[in-house]
């Protein structure tokens, strides 16, 4: 297999929320700078593909202000009539007249349309949501929770099932559909304490993915845990290992997709380090264009904290090449249970 480049970037624009939806700090713009990497270590790049921290001005289209005219002229066809001088005499109406069969009954059509969402504890911290709109047949719609947001796709009936890892103790799940129709669920997580999350948000196609090297890995090896080796729930559930889920990846543009990165802290059977870090592949969707994520990291016991990112990502003669980002997410130390 072809050997594949990897750059380290530390560049981008970047902003801090400590204990999500509260506080927010600007944090500091990071050095644009970018460094390969190979075997002998991370070398500097003669010519380095520089990832820029936000999009040209020049990127977006001039739009001129519109100039009004505070004259307005009504064209004589159109100014109003003299008024009638003679009396108006009104249609008399009847006010206690009889509903009838024929007549649309809105309330029925409202409940018949309304949006219903359960909200399950499963293993691993996980929640399984079962969302019923039967007026939002083969709809896209999205799932809202703790400030993660990902689309989701109901059937043919209008239901859809979707796990989600649970983000807070007392977890509470807003589903918004086309059609004004909504639905919310809570649900408590008896073993939420136990595990750490590292969360990344995105829209569109952005190559954007999470990376977790535990203990050691390397690439490609066992444990290195991503999209392409995400892993089952059953390793963190054995205090083994962590697992990858992502959501909100369905057949749509613009869908609102999040990965969610999950180490079982609390009952680990296993000493030492896991390196997080987000990766973005260029490809021919986002080659040269600017893209936005959000990460959001959970570590019970701790400040949950949020951290968005604006960069420009390279031309497209780096198509197939990685950027590393080492500083969306904080690696996690652990020690054994």
């Amino acid at each position: 297999m072809a050997q594949v480049r990897k750059y380290l970037v530390a560049g981008g624009t970047f902003s801090v929320a400590m204990a999500i939806g509260f506080v927010m700090q600007n944090g500091d713009a990071l050095a644009s700078r970018m460094v390969a990497e190979d075997e002998t270590g991370i070398q500097p790049l003669a010519e380095p593909v520089v990832a820029s921290a936000e999009a040209e001005a020049t990127d977006v289209p001039y739009m001129p202000e519109p100039s009004f005219s505070a004259a307005l002229s009504v064209p004589d066809a159109f100014q109003p009539a003299d008024p009638p001088t003679e009396p108006v005499r009104l249609a008399a109406v009847e006010l206690d007249a009889p509903v009838t069969d024929a007549m649309p009954q809105g309330t029925d059509v409202e409940m018949s349309c309304a949006a219903d969402m359960s909200a399950t504890a499963g293993p691993a911290a996980t929640v399984m949501l079962e969302l019923s709109a039967p007026c939002a047949i083969d709809a896209v719609g999205t799932l809202h929770h703790q400030g993660m947001i990902v689309s989701v796709l109901t059937d043919s009936q209008g239901k859809a099932t979707v796990m989600v890892p649970a983000l807070a103790q007392e977890a509470v799940f807003i589903a918004d559909m086309p059609g004004g129709f909504g639905a919310a669920a809570i649900v408590s997580v008896p073993d939420f304490a136990q595990y750490d999350r590292a969360v990344l948000q995105w829209q569109g196609d952005t190559g954007l993915g999470i990376h977790a090297l535990e203990f050691g890995a390397g690439y490609q090896e066992d444990g290195h845990v991503w999209a392409a080796s995400a892993r089952s729930i059953d390793a963190a559930q054995a205090g083994t290992g962590g697992f990858l889920m992502r959501m909100g990846d369905v057949p749509i543009e613009g869908a609102m997709i999040a990965e969610v990165y999950t180490y079982p802290s609390g009952i680990s059977q296993r000493d030492g380090t896991v390196e997080l870090s987000v990766e973005a592949e260029v490809q021919s969707a986002n080659c040269g264009r600017a893209i936005a994520a959000q990460s959001i990291q959970i570590i019970p016991g701790a400040e949950s904290q949020a951290l968005d990112l604006t960069m420009t990502m390279p031309d497209c003669d780096a198509i197939g090449e990685f950027l590393v980002l080492k500083n969306m997410l904080r690696s996690l130390t652990l020690a054994s249970r």
